[in-house]
Formats: C-alpha cells, structure tokens, sequence
C-alpha cells in the first residue's frame, strides 16, 4: 500500500535531482557552445591550409569526446522531466527545454554537421562562416536552454521556500507549539 505523502516526497526529491542533474548538464554545455562560439571556431582560420584537413579531423574526434557526457545527460534528463513534472509550472519549462533541444539537434544535423564535413576536405572561408552563423544558432538556442534549466531550479527553490514558510506559519498557529506553562 503505498504511502501518498512519502510517495509525494519521494517524487519531489527524485525530480529536484533530475532538475540538478538537467540545469548542470545544460550550463556545461552553454558554457562550452560559447567557447566553442567566441574563442574555438574564429581561430578555424588560422591553422593554415595545409594542416587544416588533419586540423578539422581531431576537432571532431575530441570534441565529441568533451561533448557526450553533458550533452547526453542533458538529453535523458529532459526525457525524465517530462515524465517526472507534474506541475504545470514544470511541465511548461520541461516541453520548452525539450522543443528548444530539438531545434539545437534540428540545426546540428542539417547546417552545423555537414559544414564539419565539408571542411575535412581543407579550410574554406565561405563554410566557416556557415559553420559561424549556424553555430551562432545553435549557442542562443542552448543559451535559452539554460534560461530554461535556471527557471527551472528557481520554481523549485520558490516552491521549497513556500514549504518552509507554510510549516513554520502553522508551527505557530499550532496549539502544541505554544509552551504552557506549570502552574503547580
């Protein structure tokens, strides 16, 4: 038989994890997009042509390696929040991040994925700066995402506030909480 108000915390700790786990994957990733963005693809130009192909290559490799823990922890836990968020607040937030990763996958796959392609075969101005814009994209659609994780932390910190402030307001109304005293 289940328990409805240990069922009820229970879920509430399970998804203030999953909203931890979902706001740190995603500020790794807006954090990396903007490095990615401002310090990484604007130096693409100053490799040289002869390297560049061997250049464009390992990027791939090794970026895919620092990207596939956040970015993959960030994907299964906005599946989770969109089981786990029963409150409307939540929801709402959980389908925006989870539409605005689709864009972010979306723009990936048909811009940003194959301008990479392109330039394995040597450094071309004109796919730089496609591979600039559509990034630039794909950094204000995850910057968002993380306007969407933040928003989601501050309706659980509202929300565990409200609790406190709900308990110690009743705490005090409460008829036990008043100290008697003896009168013997």
């Amino acid at each position: 038989m289940a328990i409805p108000a240990l069922e009820r915390v229970t879920n509430d700790r399970t998804l203030a994890a999953t909203v931890a786990v979902h706001a740190a994957a995603t500020m790794a990733m807006v954090g990396l997009i903007w490095t990615v963005q401002v310090v990484h693809y604007p130096l693409f130009e100053s490799v040289g042509a002869e390297a560049y192909p061997n250049y464009q290559s390992r990027h791939i490799d090794r970026i895919g390696a620092v990207l596939v823990v956040p970015w993959g922890l960030e994907g299964l836990s906005i599946v989770a929040l969109l089981v786990l968020a029963r409150e409307r607040t939540m929801r709402v937030l959980a389908v925006a991040g989870a539409a605005l990763m689709g864009l972010i996958l979306l723009v990936t796959m048909i811009w940003a994925a194959p301008v990479h392609g392109e330039l394995l075969d040597g450094f071309d101005p004109e796919q730089h700066d496609t591979l600039m814009v559509s990034n630039l994209v794909r950094t204000l659609l995850w910057t968002a995402r993380g306007g969407v994780a933040m928003a989601m932390v501050w309706v659980l910190l509202a929300r565990q506030t409200d609790s406190v402030t709900k308990t110690t307001r009743e705490e005090r109304r409460s008829p036990d909480s008043v100290p008697h005293q003896d009168r013997h």
